[in-house]
């Protein structure tokens, strides 16, 4: 148990090292489609590949909300983590919104690891959420707001962002 700690902490140290994704490999790329073709006997897809890196940012999915991307944690091929999240450059804001732990991988600083890994990434803009909180996620959401400008308070998204909507 301790060796498996150990290492869910060490993938929360990594989350400033993130794989950008533009699109996330449930499909082959048009590469990978050519090198099917042209070579197929040595052609190997594998959609549930463990990522090159435990964090992995990507563009949510056509079921997702259009426009945001997802943060997400990996400890080896197991999914651990994930956020969604939009800036808008423009008026210097970020929403957050939906942060998951999966089992076994609650309160090991996962989230709080990658809230501030995204901070770092887009300095300068003031944090928020879409919706409320959930009553016994508010101490979580007091813990990591602590500093933060915005706060991860609930705010409207601005006109430069595209709405959420239902697919």
């Amino acid at each position: 148990m301790a060796e498996r700690e150990t290492a869910i902490r060490a993938v929360a140290q990594l989350a400033d090292h993130v794989h950008w994704v533009r699109e996330w490999p449930d499909k082959p790329t048009w590469r990978d489609r050519l090198h099917r073709w042209t070579y197929p006997e040595f052609y190997r897809f594998d959609p549930t590949a463990t990522p090159p890196r435990p964090w992995v940012d990507r563009p949510a999915g056509a079921y997702e909300r259009t426009g945001w991307r997802i943060r997400a944690a990996y400890s080896g091929p197991d999914l651990a983590f994930e956020v969604e999240y939009v800036v808008c450059d423009l008026c210097e804001i970020g929403w957050v919104e939906s942060p998951h732990s999966y089992a076994g991988y609650a309160r090991c600083g996962l989230a709080t690891a990658a809230l501030r890994s995204l901070r770092r990434a887009y300095p300068g803009v003031q944090w928020h959420t879409g919706g409320g909180h959930f009553r016994d996620s508010e101490p979580f959401w007091e813990s990591v707001s602590v500093d933060v400008p915005g706060g991860y308070t609930q705010q409207e998204r601005c006109h430069h962002v595209e709405p959420w909507r239902a697919q």
